[in-house]
C-alpha cells in the first residue's frame, strides 16, 4: 500500500505537534517561527441550552435528610443493614446475646429527642440506592412496619465517644433498643430476608435534620446495629471463661427520598440541582470545520457564571458528552430516568464553580470532534450528587457563556 505525499505531510506536522506541545511555553515561541506552525484561539459564543428534569436519586450523597427545606420534602430515609456472620451467633450455642442497638450519628448539637425521627423496620427489600426517587414511593405508608420509636440521645456531655480530646462537641449518637426484632432479624424460614429499616419525623413535624449516610465515613460514623453478647470457652486450664464483646452490622445501602415541591419551568438561566433534579443540555454550535484541518488543541473551557448571592458555596458540576442523537425534552415533565446517554470516561469531567465561575474542560472530546472519532451531539451538565442537593446553581445566558480554545495549526 502507497502512502501519499500528503498524508505524510500531515503525519509529519502532528508529530511536529506533539513534540511541541510537550515542550516549555519559550521552546514552543521558538519552534513556531522555525516551523511554520502558529497558535491561535477560537471563542465560540453561539450556545443552545434546554433545561430538564430527572427524578432525583441522591444514593451517593454523605448524608440521610428529613423534613423540608428549600422547596424540597424528605417524608422517609431508608437503610439496610448487611448480611453478616455475626447473625449466626444466635444459634451458636457458646454465645450469648444480651442486646441489640440500632446507630444513626447526627453532627447537630442541639438536636433533641423530640424532634428526632422514628424507626421502623420491615423484612423485606424497600428501595435501590443507585435508582429509587419520589416517583417509587407515591403514596408510601408505614402502616404495616414495625414501629420502634424515638431514640435515646448521647451527646458530648455523656458520651466519651462524641468529644475529642480537648471536650469540643463532634457528633451525637441516636441510638434504638431493638431487642424486639431478634426472631425476625434471624428469621431462618425468609429464604430472601432483607434487614430494612425507615426513619421519619412525626406527623406536622417542622423538623429538618441532617444524619450521617455510609458514604460520609470509612465505618465509625456509619449507620449500624451493634450486638452485644457474650461468648463462653474452656481454656487451656480447662477453666471456664466469658469473653464479653460486640459485633457491628453496617448499612449496606441508604438513600433518602427526596421530592420537590414544586417544578420549576424557569429558562431564563441554565439550572442545576441534583436535589431538584434539575440538569440541562447544551449544544455548541462548532460547524463541520471549526478548526484548520490537523489542528491540535491545547485548551478547550466551557466557561459559565453565575450569580454568588444565589449560590454562595463552591458547588461541583459534571459535564457529559451526549453520545445519542439529541431529543426534544419538555421541561415541565419529570423523567424517571435520564432520556440522554452519556459518553461517560475519559470524556466526562467535574469541576467545582466558585467565585462566579465555572471553567469546564472540553479539550479531550473537541479533539476527538475534529478527528472525526466521535459527534457533535452536545453535552448534559449535572450537579454532582455529594453537592448538598438543598442548594442550587443558575448559569447565566449572556455573552459571557462561551468556550474558549487554544489551537496549534500550520
Amino acid at each position: 500500500m502507497k502512502i501519499g505525499i500528503a498524508t505524510l505531510r500531515h503525519l509529519s506536522i502532528l508529530l511536529l505537534i506533539v513534540l511541541i506541545i510537550n515542550c516549555s511555553e519559550d521552546p514552543i515561541t521558538s519552534e513556531f517561527r522555525n516551523s511554520g506552525l502558529g497558535i491561535d484561539t477560537l471563542t465560540v459564543s453561539s450556545i443552545s441550552s434546554q433545561n430538564y428534569n430527572v427524578a432525583p436519586n441522591i444514593g451517593t450523597n454523605e448524608r440521610l435528610y428529613l423534613g423540608s427545606k428549600n422547596g424540597l420534602e424528605v417524608p422517609v430515609s431508608f437503610i439496610q443493614i448487611s448480611n453478616s456472620l455475626y447473625w449466626n451467633y444466635f444459634f451458636d450455642s457458646t454465645v450469648v446475646v444480651d442486646s441489640l442497638r440500632f446507630f444513626l450519628y447526627s453532627n447537630d448539637s442541639l438536636l433533641e429527642a423530640g424532634s428526632a425521627p422514628n424507626l421502623y423496620f420491615e423484612s423485606d427489600s424497600q428501595f435501590d440506592e443507585n435508582s429509587s426517587t419520589y416517583l417509587d414511593f407515591s403514596g408510601f405508608s408505614n402502616s404495616d412496619w414495625t414501629e420502634l420509636g424515638q431514640p435515646y440521645l448521647k451527646t458530648s456531655s455523656e458520651s466519651d465517644t462524641s468529644s475529642d480530646t480537648y471536650g469540643d462537641y463532634l457528633f451525637t449518637e441516636l441510638v434504638w433498643n431493638i431487642d424486639t426484632l431478634i426472631a425476625a432479624l434471624t428469621d431462618t424460614l425468609d429464604s430472601n430476608l432483607v434487614r430494612s429499616f425507615a426513619i421519619q419525623l412525626n406527623e406536622n413535624s417542622s423538623s429538618f435534620i441532617e444524619l450521617f449516610s455510609e458514604e460520609a465515613t470509612t465505618g465509625d460514623l456509619d449507620p449500624k446495629i451493634v450486638m452485644y453478647y457474650r461468648r463462653t470457652y474452656q481454656n487451656s486450664e480447662d477453666s471456664t471463661v466469658v469473653d464479653t464483646s460486640d459485633g457491628i452490622m453496617y448499612s449496606d445501602g441508604d438513600l433518602s427520598i427526596i421530592r420537590p415541591i414544586e417544578i420549576s419551568t424557569d429558562t431564563s438561566f441554565i439550572s442545576l440541582s441534583n436535589g431538584m433534579g434539575k440538569r440541562s443540555l447544551i449544544t455548541p454550535q462548532l460547524g463541520d470545520s471549526f478548526l484548520p484541518i490537523g489542528s491540535v488543541i491545547r485548551s478547550a473551557d466551557l466557561i459559565l457564571s453565575y450569580d454568588t448571592t444565589l449560590t454562595n458555596s463552591v458547588y461541583n458540576v459534571i459535564i457529559d458528552p451526549i453520545g445519542n442523537d439529541s431529543m426534544y425534552v419538555d421541561s415541565t415533565n419529570v423523567y424517571d430516568m435520564d432520556p440522554f446517554e452519556a459518553m461517560g470516561y475519559p470524556y466526562r469531567v467535574s469541576t467545582d464553580s466558585e467565585k462566579g465561575l465555572c471553567v469546564i474542560s472540553i479539550k479531550e472530546v473537541l479533539q476527538n470532534i475534529t478527528l472525526g472519532n466521535i459527534e457533535n451531539l452536545g453535552f448534559k451538565l449535572i450537579a454532582n450528587e455529594k453537592n448538598d442537593p438543598f442548594e442550587s446553581i443558575k448559569f447565566e445566558k449572556n455573552n459571557d457563556m462561551r468556550i474558549e480554545i487554544i489551537y496549534v495549526s500550520n
